[in-house]
C-alpha cells in the first residue's frame, strides 16, 4: 500500500491498471516555477514539494506510515514551459504554440519513505516527445468546448478529445498523461515497497 499525494484520476486509473495499491491524500501546495532553474529541475522540485507535504500531512495526522509517491507533469517547448491554462484564450494561445511542433512532456516522480527517525525521499524524471498536428485557432476553440484542457499542463490531455492533435510519439505514453508506470514499479521494486494488490 502507497499514499498518493494527488488528485489526478489520471494517475489513480494509471495505479490502478498494474495494481498498486493507493489511498490517496489531499494536499495543497503553490506549483510555482523557478525561471533561474531548468524544466527538468523545476518538474523534480515540484514533486518533492509535493512529497514532502503528503509525508507531513501522514505525521501530523498520526495516520499508518506507508510510503507517499507525489508527481508534477509539466509540457516544455524550447525550454519554456506550459502550465496549465489560466482562460480559454491562454489554453488556445498555448495550442498554437504547439501546433506542428515536437514538445516535451516531463514528469518528476518522488516516493517519500518514512521511518521512526525521519522521511526519505527518491526523485526521478521522466521525458517523452509529442509531435504536434497543425491546428486552426478553430480547432482549439472547438476542443476549449469540450473542457478537457483546463486542467492539463499545456492545454491538452492525450488520453481524451486531444488525442485527434497527437501525430507521433517517441516514449513513454503513460508519461504524457501524467505518470510514467514503468519508472515509478521500477522504483517502488528497487526501494523494497510491497504495492501490489495480488487477488
Amino acid at each position: 500500500m502507497i499514499y498518493l499525494a494527488s488528485k489526478s484520476p489520471r494517475r489513480t486509473e494509471l495505479l490502478q491498471q498494474v495494481g498498486v495499491e493507493h489511498k490517496i491524500i489531499d494536499i495543497g501546495v503553490d506549483e510555482n516555477i523557478n525561471s533561474s532553474h531548468s524544466p527538468q529541475e523545476n518538474v523534480r522540485a515540484l514533486s518533492v514539494l509535493k512529497c514532502q507535504e503528503g509525508v507531513r500531512k501522514v505525521i501530523t495526522e498520526d495516520m499508518r506510515s506507508f510510503p507517499v509517491l507525489a508527481a508534477d507533469t509539466i509540457v516544455v517547448l524550447e525550454d519554456k514551459i506550459f502550465g496549465k491554462p489560466q482562460s480559454e484564450s491562454d489554453a488556445i494561445s498555448m495550442l498554437l504554440k504547439l501546433s506542428g511542433k515536437t514538445h516535451l512532456v516531463m514528469t518528476g516522480v518522488t516516493v517519500g519513505v518514512i521511518t521512526a527517525e525521519q522521511a526519505k525521499f527518491h526523485t526521478i524524471s521522466v521525458a517523452s516527445n509529442v509531435e504536434f498536428a497543425k491546428l486552426t485557432e478553430g480547432d482549439c476553440k472547438e476542443y476549449c468546448k469540450t473542457n478537457e484542457p483546463f486542467d492539463k499542463a499545456g492545454s491538452y490531455g492525450i488520453q481524451g478529445y486531444g488525442s485527434a492533435f497527437i501525430k507521433k510519439i517517441n516514449g513513454s505514453y503513460s508519461n504524457i498523461v501524467g505518470l510514467p508506470i514503468h519508472e515509478v514499479v521500477k522504483l517502488l521494486k528497487e526501494l523494497g515497497i510491497t504495492y501490489w494488490n495480488k487477488k
